[in-house]
């Protein structure tokens, strides 16, 4: 009878006492792993790009390539075209633009490099990121106590900052925030008392599309905003207080980075909180996984971290450091 290909391999390895790890094919004793940022113009990108730095760094055998992808999908592919002319063993992408996905992993798929897509998924890559409607969760429902307790319960209107053109995982973390508004507040609002604002994820776009849409709605004066990051949490406070209502207003948003934690315990502050995301994290266990994948070790299609709503009460217990003159005994 003849053996099977598997049994034949497994005899083989236990008689030569190889063992499978050393039949992986992309496993070696040192890595280059490429690095496309979703852009370095925002304070959470910048320290994701750090936390991978400083992790390559502890590890001593990982080399880190890095690349901008400017927050465009043309330059992500770009980037990664010129990290297969490279070389390198695996590549990180940090991309927005869900329609340059396909293209981007039909390369890395030919070349035999393996992919892991930080917050925005791609199809074939390991996903790393938010667990994004929990996380949206959060913060929907620390607004809608809040409002509970300061507002009688009922807003005038919302403002949706939100990101459409990263598709269905992103806008998961803004149904989060919403679903977990409309089920704590105690008067929920109707579909047009909402308005959904395309954010392009910038500070700048936020101030101005808030900007343009707030004379719209006059009457309003108990307004909340639920953001896709601090960035645009901070463009949306801007605009209302250049327009004279920022005491009309009240944002959440995701991620707490540094930028946002200063608005946080700013006195009197009209952002009530971020979730956070802890990007300072990110290497550690975005690297790790990627050695296993090139060790042909198993990880799991998607790789969460793990979240806090951040408030002015609890920030000093995650960033004491950060935050000392605010956090001092």
């Amino acid at each position: 009878m003849k053996m099977r290909p598997f049994l034949l391999s497994l005899v083989l390895a236990l008689v030569t006492g190889l063992s499978f790890a050393q039949e992986c094919t992309t496993a070696k004793d040192s890595y280059t792993i490429g690095f496309a940022n979703l852009t370095e113009d925002i304070v959470f990108t910048q320290l994701v790009r750090e936390s991978i730095v400083s992790a390559a760094e502890a590890m001593g055998n990982v080399e880190i390539v890095l690349a901008d992808n400017k927050l465009d999908g043309a330059t992500a592919l770009s980037n990664t075209e010129n990290f297969i002319t490279q070389g390198v063993d695996g590549i990180i992408h940090f991309q927005t633009d869900e329609a340059f996905g396909n293209v981007i992993m039909a390369r890395a798929r030919n070349a035999g490099i393996p992919v892991m897509a930080i917050d925005i998924p791609m199809p074939g890559a390991v996903f790393f990121g938010a667990d994004n409607y929990n996380a949206g969760r959060l913060a929907g429902e620390a607004l809608g106590n809040w409002v509970n307790a300061n507002w009688d319960g009922a807003a005038d209107a919302m403002l949706v900052l939100e990101l459409p053109q990263s598709g269905p995982i992103p806008a998961a973390r803004m149904q989060g925030m919403l679903d977990g508004y409309q089920d704590t507040a105690t008067t929920k609002l109707t579909d047009d008392q909402i308005y959904r604002l395309d954010s392009k994820n910038t500070q700048e776009e936020s101030f101005r599309v808030v900007g343009d849409t707030l004379p719209s709605i006059p009457d309003a004066t108990k307004i909340v905003a639920i953001t896709i990051n601090d960035g645009t949490a901070l463009g949306t406070i801007a605009a209302a207080e250049a327009a004279g209502r920022k005491d009309q207003i009240m944002v959440v948003g995701q991620g707490a980075d540094p930028s946002g934690q200063e608005e946080i315990i700013k006195e009197d502050s009209r952002y009530l909180g971020a979730t956070g995301y802890f990007p300072e994290k990110y290497g550690d266990k975005l690297l790790p996984a990627m050695i296993d994948i090139l060790e042909c070790r198993p990880v799991a299609p998607a790789i969460y971290q793990d979240h806090v709503f951040i408030t002015k009460e609890n920030l000093c217990e995650f960033y004491a450091d950060e935050q000392a003159a605010f956090c001092k005994p």
